[in-house]
């Protein structure tokens, strides 16, 4: 019996069916392979100590780094949080970069969307950039190249199977059952070819771990509060909250009405008799950063 390419259609399918399943294995092994290599892999170079938005970096990523300089304003008054959790200036403007942008960007901002500011910023990248020069990140030209190769094995499983679909066609041949995969093939290669676009936060590199290891070692070791240790500047919200994220912010009411929603219990909840619920405070008055939610709404409202 003369058959296209000499393969019968069902043993085809067969074929074909194998070929999306191999490729699909092989990308996610590549792509394993290629990240714990990247982690181990590169040795920390000299450089001046990694400041705190550095550390919180390595600690959670681009967001991280934001929440940390959104601590680090509104302890020192720059910012300030309304009754509606929004973020607005309420001083000078900073001199540290990644400061700037924040603040720059704050005109009644959620901490979510001050993020989204924070991490298209320059400062951000600046900030990315040092990163790697020390080699305390992971190397993302392997991460790409892993998945530009995932692209190309599975573009040519669409491919080949868009020739044979074409040839089936012509030849008069039932072709339904391959239709069906080669819509499953190119969904697949539509799928790598986003990921490969995506570049996604920087993991820290075996390198950047011990960085950040040390730091959290030093932050909770006997070391007095804005003393030097291990080269990083301990103590203060923006060094909580970049080694442990807004639930380490030192005012339970202000972290509340900072951390975005996705990771918040809800808006109005207080303690006591004194909170920055909207029954205590107008739209149009905050909190000073100075103090907490409590203390800045109890007794004769926000100082407006």
């Amino acid at each position: 019996m003369d058959e296209p390419w000499g393969i019968s259609g069902p043993d085809f399918v067969v074929l074909y069916i194998a070929l999306l399943g191999a490729v699909l294995l092989l990308r996610l092994i590549v792509a394993g392979v290629v990240a714990s290599r990247a982690l181990r892999s590169g040795q920390e170079r000299p450089g001046p100590p990694p400041t705190v938005y550095q550390l919180a970096y390595l600690a959670g990523g681009p967001d991280r780094a934001v929440d940390a300089a959104i601590a680090a304003l509104v302890e020192r008054g720059q910012l300030r949080v309304n009754s509606y959790k929004q973020v607005s200036q309420a001083g000078a403007r900073p001199s540290e970069p990644l400061e700037q942008a924040v603040f720059d960007a704050a005109q009644l901002k959620t901490t979510a969307t001050l993020r989204g500011h924070g991490r298209r910023s320059a400062a951000m990248q600046a900030l990315e950039a040092g990163l790697d020069q020390r080699g305390l990140l992971a190397s993302a030209a392997a991460k790409r190249q892993s998945r530009t190769f995932g692209l190309v094995l599975q573009l040519a499983v669409l491919v080949l199977g868009v020739v044979r679909l074409v040839n089936g066609i012509s030849l008069g041949r039932p072709v339904g059952v391959l239709v069906f995969l080669v819509l499953v093939a190119a969904v697949l290669t539509i799928v790598a070819a986003v990921r490969r676009s995506k570049t996604g936060p920087r993991q820290p590199s075996a390198a950047g771990q011990r960085v950040l290891g040390q730091a959290r070692t030093a932050a909770s070791g006997p070391v007095p509060a804005g003393a030097l240790a291990g080269g990083v500047l301990l103590g203060g919200a923006a060094a909580a909250v970049a080694l442990g994220g807004w639930a380490m912010y030192p005012d339970e009411e202000l972290s509340a009405a900072l951390m975005p929603p996705t990771g918040s219990f809800g808006g109005g909840g207080s303690s006591g008799g004194s909170s920055c619920s909207s029954s205590s405070c107008s739209s149009g008055s905050s909190c000073s950063s100075g103090s907490s939610c409590g203390s800045s709404c109890g007794g004769g409202g926000c100082g407006g």
